[in-house]
C-alpha cells in the first residue's frame, strides 16, 4: 500500500512541477472545463452516452457545492435559491437550468 502513495505522490509532484513551469514561462493553467481544442482536432458530437455522463457530472459538481454551502451555514440560501428556480429539490431542476444555478450559488 505504501508504494501505491508513493507512486501517487510522486504523480503529484510532476503535476506541480510541471504547473510551476507554465507559470514561470507566463503561461496560463487552463482549466479543464475551459480547454479549447487543439485546432487540428476535428470537433465531434458528444453519443447520448457521453452528453448523459457531462449532465451528470454537472449535477453532481453543483451538488457538491451546493452541499459545501449547506455545512457552511446557508442551507437556508441554498433551499431559497432551488425554490427561486421554481423547484423543491436539485434533482428537479433540468440540466439546462444548472449552470445559471452554479452562478448563483456561487455568490451565496
Amino acid at each position: 500500500m505504501n508504494e501505491g502513495l508513493m507512486k501517487m505522490a510522486e504523480g503529484y509532484e510532476m503535476i506541480a512541477a510541471g504547473i510551476r513551469q507554465m507559470v514561470s514561462e507566463g503561461r496560463s493553467v487552463p482549466k479543464a472545463a475551459e480547454k479549447a481544442p487543439e485546432k487540428n482536432e476535428a470537433k465531434e458530437a458528444p453519443s447520448k452516452a457521453e452528453s448523459a455522463d457531462a449532465a451528470q457530472t454537472d449535477r453532481k459538481t453543483v451538488r457538491a457545492f451546493l452541499t459545501e454551502k449547506s455545512r457552511a451555514g446557508k442551507t437556508s440560501e441554498v433551499k431559497s435559491l432551488i425554490t427561486e428556480f421554481g423547484y423543491s429539490k436539485l434533482s428537479d431542476v433540468p440540466d439546462e437550468k444548472l449552470g445559471e444555478l452554479y452562478q448563483k450559488a456561487q455568490a451565496l
